[in-house]
């Protein structure tokens, strides 16, 4: 094995977001008896996407990227309740739920039985983050988790990628490989670093410093495990 220890981030990569955003998306506008579509739940993630690009920049806080996601979209769908009162409802709705991306435990396993050390690596709030990587069924096969607000730094700050490395237990950096969906503060910011860094999803079309970019969970384990 080339990677000794490897990083995941976990929303739109080991956890598939986008189909648990639907369902909550849904689950909300059936409160006013309005039955939507999953176009709405897309849009809501472009909304979510492009404010997180803010929050990654230092624009804007990540208390007001919860609540003004929720005030466009009700510019596009109204909605009864104001942003400010569903903003803390999708959370802990988000929070509970936990779609495993296609592949993921396979992968996961094959890379435990292969003596590989696997942590999760997000932005988010641990206490969230990690519940539903548990309630998915992964966490059994993690050495490991961080979330941003245990660090104290932020993807791709190299603050944030220093505390990870380092209480990895990991020595190597060549053979550290960090894995998420987004090419700037998962991909690049751990390239920076000294990681290697593998883009997965097709989430972003931005060009990334990654070695490899693999549309599915299947083409990632290939990746890995070529020789």
């Amino acid at each position: 094995m080339r990677f000794s220890t490897i990083f995941f981030d976990i929303d739109y990569c080991l956890l598939d977001t986008p189909t648990s955003e639907r369902r909550i998306i849904r689950e909300l506008y059936a409160r006013q008896g309005q039955d939507v579509g999953d176009e709405v739940g897309d849009e809501y993630r472009e909304i979510n996407k492009q404010l997180w690009v803010y929050l990654d920049r230092g624009e804007i806080t990540r208390e007001r990227l919860y609540v003004m996601r929720f005030e466009q979209l009700f510019k596009r769908h109204p909605f009864f309740q104001p942003a400010e009162e569903v903003a803390p409802w999708f959370l802990d709705q988000l929070a509970h739920a936990y779609d495993a991306q296609e592949g993921a435990e396979h992968l996961l396993k094959r890379l435990q039985e292969n003596g590989v050390r696997v942590f999760t690596a997000s932005n988010g709030i641990g206490e969230v983050m990690n519940g539903r990587v548990k309630n998915a069924g992964l966490s059994q096969y993690l050495t490991g988790k961080f979330a941003a607000d245990e660090v104290g730094a932020m993807k791709p700050s190299p603050k944030y990628f220093d505390y990870i490395f380092k209480h990895s237990g990991e020595t190597d950096l060549s053979r550290t490989l960090m894995i998420g969906d987004n090419p700037v503060t998962d991909v690049d910011g751990a390239v920076e670093y000294g990681m290697v860094g593998a883009l997965f999803g097709l989430r972003w079309q931005e060009k990334s410093k990654a070695s490899f970019a693999a549309p599915t969970m299947k083409e990632l384990e290939n990746w890995i495990f070529e020789e």
